[in-house]
């Protein structure tokens, strides 16, 4: 379970956390997902398709996720029809969990980051088929609930 406004990744067991990870997402942290090159980490459910070792990623190690999968593709479809994104846009993939991260900042291209170290305490616990679940927040705490608060109470800039 990756909660991205707390930037934490939780590694559950049968619904039980059994570790937390500090996590990094993509640079536009609170924004939603829409297309290739928008800096944002997706929000939904996932599977990890592949396990990338070392010298198989640009990154330390990598765990491949089905991004876009066929939610994305009918949400990228209906904002193009919408005209939200552009006809030559592109929906993206090569989204990763992957290594290098540890910098204390949102910095990647919309993928997650751990440092190697967690990432090597977390790559041989999954395998390819492990559900990832993304959220941008649980309403509780972080930047996400902090925006809507504001908005809420008319101190915000826009819409949530």
């Amino acid at each position: 379970l990756v909660l991205k406004e707390k930037n934490a990744l939780v590694l559950l067991s049968k619904g039980t956390p059994v570790r937390t990870y500090d996590a990094e997402v993509g640079s536009n942290a609170l924004g939603v997902k829409q297309r290739q090159g928008d800096r944002a980490t997706p929000e939904g459910r996932y599977r990890i398709v592949k396990k990338k070792d070392r010298g198989q990623s640009r990154y330390y190690r990598a765990l491949l996720l089905d991004y876009p999968n066929e939610a994305d593709r009918r949400r990228f479809a209906a904002a193009q029809r919408r005209g939200e994104i552009p006809r030559g846009a592109r929906i993206g993939g090569l989204i990763e969990i992957h290594g290098d991260g540890g910098r204390g900042q949102n910095w990647t291209e919309g993928c997650v980051a751990l440092s190697n170290r967690d990432l090597d305490d977390l790559y041989p616990r999954v395998s390819a088929g492990t559900r990832v679940t993304i959220v941008g927040g649980d309403g509780r705490d972080g930047a996400f609930s902090d925006l809507l608060a504001q908005v809420g109470e008319g101190r915000g800039n826009g819409k949530p």
